[in-house]
Order: C-alpha cells, then structure tokens, then sequence
C-alpha cells in the first residue's frame, strides 16, 4: 500500500472564533492527525491574542488552547524522519512546540502553574506497510474500518469516566464553577508520574503515548476525531462505533453528523444528566482512504 488518500474533513468550533481543535493530513508521507486543545482554565493568558502570521494580516487566538493547538498541528507537519518510531517522534514535536511556546509566550512559563500552560489530546497516525498505526495521548479517538468491521481505536474508559465524574460534579451544589476548579487541579497534576498524560510542554509524555496498529487492506477507511465529535457515541448513545462509521462513508455524512451532534446539544439543561460541563463541544473528524 502506497500510503492515504483524503476523503472528508469537517471541524466546527463551538462558539466564534477558530476553536481549540485543529486537523492535518499529508498524502506524501501517509500521515494525518487530530488535535483538541484543552479549554483554558487557568488564572492568566500566557500567550498574545494575536500572533503575526503572514503579511496578509494577523490570526487572532482567542484562547491559549487555540494557540496550543495551532502550533502543536503546524509542528505535526514536519514529517518523521526514516526510521523513527511514533513516540520519538511526538517526542521530537513536542521539543519543538515547547521551545517556541518559551519564546512566544507573555511570561516565564517555569513559574507558571501547570494549570496556566496550555494543553491538548491528540491522534496522529500513518500507513506502514500493511498496516495503519497510531500513537495518542489523551482523549481523540479513531475508527478503522477494515474487512467489513469497524475497530475502535482510543481510551474509552478515559472517555467515560470523565463524563461519570462530570455527572458527579453537576449534582453537587458547586455545579460547573465547581468542575472548572477540579479541572484546575487536575492540570496541575497532568504529565506526572500516576496521572493523566497530554500533549503540553512536557517531551516525556510522549513515552506515555498510546500505540497502535491495525492491518488493513486498500480500500479500507479511518475516522479520526476529536472527543466532542465521538460525543455521538460518549455520551450520547446516538451511534455505535460500527454505525458512525457507516454513516460517515456516506455521501456528506460528516456534516449530517455535525448537524445531529448540534441537535443534541440545544439544550443547557439536559447537562447534569449527560455529565457535560460544556453544552456544546468543539467537534473535529477527518475520514482519510488508505490506498
């Protein structure tokens, strides 16, 4: 197999402004990727509003996820080098990524609070041989669809747990202003030793990355998404894995999912039941062929 072939993309912020998912894909190298920035829950910005980009004008981050994410999807363009594996390879993009978050950043990130510094999940994968293989850290997701049968690809128990413990907070009388503080603390432990491990500034979680590697055959097709797109699935219940799948193989079917994902948040008060601290999610899914 000579590597993938893009089919569909779809990426829609939850809000105005660019959002704090990105995605990216290059047929020369058989690679592709999604990215959702963390939602910012710190004290302080620590990086600029805008941000000259080219001599068009600027691109404004109305958040420093946005920032994170921008930056941490324009490093994943720089492909592997021969030879090296995916964790090394998150390791080297996240070198990299840190090293200019220093620079460009409004203050001494080393005396910073975890919670201040930015943050993302991420999938990035690529065609090898026979195979499709992966490596992430946190909480986007993949479906791979070979030989007629969709195989999920991601940490469904993260997912879950993180939409039970919402569930849990929602019902104390601290409501959401009480999760935003949980999640404070729960910054401040990301990227140490018995925690939760994410793409930030921090080279040795990609040792943590989660790996994986599904044989296919031409023609076969992989979903990757972000958590707020795989809300069809967690917690919703609106599809299976095997039935998102199909549906996005559809003509359009990315957008009609966005539009039932949108139809099923409408509604604030439906979110202590769901377990959501945001209504509405920024939700992110690019379908590629592997040829």
């Amino acid at each position: 197999m000579a590597g993938l072939t893009f089919v569909d993309a779809v990426n829609f912020p939850s809000g105005t402004g660019t959002g704090d998912d990105r995605y990216g894909f290059d047929e020369g190298t058989g690679t592709a990727w999604v990215v959702d920035g963390a939602t910012d829950v710190g004290t302080r910005r620590v990086f600029p509003e805008a941000v000259e980009r080219e001599a068009s004008g600027l691109l404004l981050f109305e958040s420093d996820a946005a920032w994170y994410a921008d930056t941490l999807n324009a490093a994943l363009t720089a492909p592997p080098q021969a030879g090296e594996a995916p964790k090394a390879y998150l390791e080297r993009v996240i070198t990299g990524v840190a090293a200019k978050a220093r620079k460009e950043a409004l203050c001494d990130l080393s005396r910073e609070p975890r919670h201040n510094l930015p943050s993302a999940g991420g999938i990035w994968m690529r065609a090898s041989g026979d195979a499709v293989e992966f490596a992430a850290l946190g909480d986007c997701v993949a479906i791979v669809h070979t030989g007629g049968k969709a195989h999920f690809v991601g940490q469904l128990d993260l997912i879950r747990a993180e939409h039970a413990s919402n569930r849990q907070q929602l019902a104390e009388p601290a409501g959401k202003a009480g999760g935003f503080a949980k999640a404070r603390e729960a910054r401040d432990r990301m990227n140490t030793e018995g925690h939760h491990w994410v793409f930030s500034l921090h080279p040795q979680a990609a040792a943590r990355a989660e790996e994986n590697r599904v044989k296919v055959s031409e023609g076969d097709h992989v979903l990757l998404m972000s958590d707020g797109f795989f809300r069809l699935v967690e917690p919703y219940g609106l599809y299976t894995v095997d039935t998102l799948m199909a549906r996005a193989l559809e003509d359009d079917g990315l957008l009609s999912l966005v539009n039932d994902l949108r139809q099923a948040e409408r509604n604030p008060e439906d979110d202590a039941k769901i377990g959501r601290l945001k209504t509405k999610d920024d939700a992110t899914a690019l379908l590629v062929r592997v040829d």
